[in-house]
């Protein structure tokens, strides 16, 4: 009974909202209004600069951004404000990154919307188990709601955690994958001028980079989880130094206590604040987009994580680093082992880590070339060839019509 009333309350909703005139506006957000990063922002940035046709709007709570936006003369509001509450519901498409939440929680249910999602995910996620009514279905045929993700192989590990017939899936790569096109005359309009001041920063360093980024864990202590001591870390300090070499680690967002997440887990703290005081480690900004950042890495280490997938794209060495591999697939699982198929060099524990390191920087071209064909492999395997973000926007054409 209860369930049937909520179904009829946001029937209605959707019939007032409705009725509501359309413009040639597009709204976006991210991770709750918390960050400029991600898929929404690429598009954002993209349509802002050419295809003036649209009128663009970013919605934040983050008072910081709307500041930095505004310099930047793009449009930008608060979800709950007069502005923000008239361009949601103005607006042709909604686009977003993680739920509705990432730009009016309320709102943006009855809107068309496009959800880009967040990467190619190779973990399985647990399945929501919602049961449909007939009023759901009703409501979610009555509004234009989209998934994009790059291969029907590895949707369903997305599709399932909503109600069945909310999305309609279709085949587009991701449009942060813009960064890496080597056709692109300005990569930098897409990245901020933090993130542009931190990789002059690195590059300007010659040395030798080493990205550290891994996928969340339901303790939230994912870094070097095999190591006994802090003090292990000092020995690949010095292997670092040893080799002109620098690692930079980005914390996944829910372990990042920018992110306010109920499941950050303030242990990892400890750790975080030892590895910042030691000189061959630098740490990326919660705010930066992993993306724009990537290409000054040499060599990617991670473990279950999406990011293995856009490194492809800048087709350089990866090390798999997977100290609870079997606790991770009895736990977790996979849709797609990443240790699998051979193009990584896979690492079991934390000396195998150091011993990997130091060889790679004596062997740098060895490491470079040995899983070549098998990453080009992958990277057609995951993401569509001929599908990029001028597609997109051909199908937001279609949709704004």
């Amino acid at each position: 009974m209860i369930r049937t009333l909520k179904d009829l309350i946001k029937l209605f909703f959707l019939f007032f909202f409705s009725i509501i005139p359309k413009k040639k506006i597009l709204v976006f957000g991210d991770r709750a209004g918390r960050r400029f990063a991600d898929n929404s922002r690429y598009l954002f940035i993209y349509l802002n600069e050419f295809r003036k046709d649209y009128k663009c709007i970013w919605i934040t709570s983050n008072q910081e951004i709307i500041k930095y936006l505004k310099d930047k003369k793009y449009y930008c509001y608060k979800p709950n404000s007069i502005h923000g509450i008239y361009y949601i519901l103005r607006a042709k498409l909604n686009f977003y990154n993680f739920v509705e939440d990432d730009i009016n929680k309320f709102l943006t249910e009855f809107t068309n919307s496009i959800h880009l999602w967040h990467g190619v995910v190779p973990k399985k996620l647990k399945e929501i188990n919602i049961t449909p009514t007939k009023l759901g279905n009703f409501f979610y045929k009555k509004i234009k709601k989209y998934l994009f993700y790059p291969n029907n192989e590895m949707s369903s590990n997305i599709i399932k955690r909503f109600p069945k017939n909310k999305y309609q899936l279709k085949n587009f790569n991701l449009p942060r994958n813009i960064i890496f096109d080597k056709k692109l005359l300005n990569p930098n309009i897409f990245r901020t001028d933090r993130e542009i001041k931190f990789r002059e920063k690195i590059l300007n360093s010659k040395k030798k980079v080493l990205g550290y980024f891994t996928t969340w864990r339901p303790d939230g202590l994912e870094l070097f989880r095999d190591i006994k001591d802090l003090n292990e870390l000092n020995d690949l300090n010095e292997i670092l130094k040893k080799t002109n070499s620098i690692m930079i680690i980005k914390n996944h967002m829910n372990s990042d206590k920018k992110d306010q997440n109920i499941l950050y887990n303030n242990k990892v703290e400890e750790l975080i604040n030892y590895v910042k005081n030691l000189e061959s480690f630098i740490f990326s900004d919660y705010e930066f987009d992993l993306n724009s950042i990537l290409d000054v890495c040499n060599v990617l280490i991670t473990d279950y994580s999406g990011v293995i997938f856009d490194f492809l794209y800048l087709d350089r060495p990866i090390i798999t680093y997977t100290p609870d591999y079997k606790e991770f697939k009895s736990n977790t699982g996979f849709i797609f082992d990443p240790t699998k198929y051979n193009f990584t060099f896979n690492v079991n524990n934390f000396d195998q880590l150091k011993n990997l390191i130091l060889n790679f920087e004596t062997n740098n071209d060895k490491f470079k070339d040995i899983h070549y064909k098998n990453r080009s492999l992958i990277k057609d395997r995951i993401f569509l060839k001929n599908s990029g973000i001028k597609e997109i926007v051909e199908f937001i054409d279609r949709e704004t019509l």
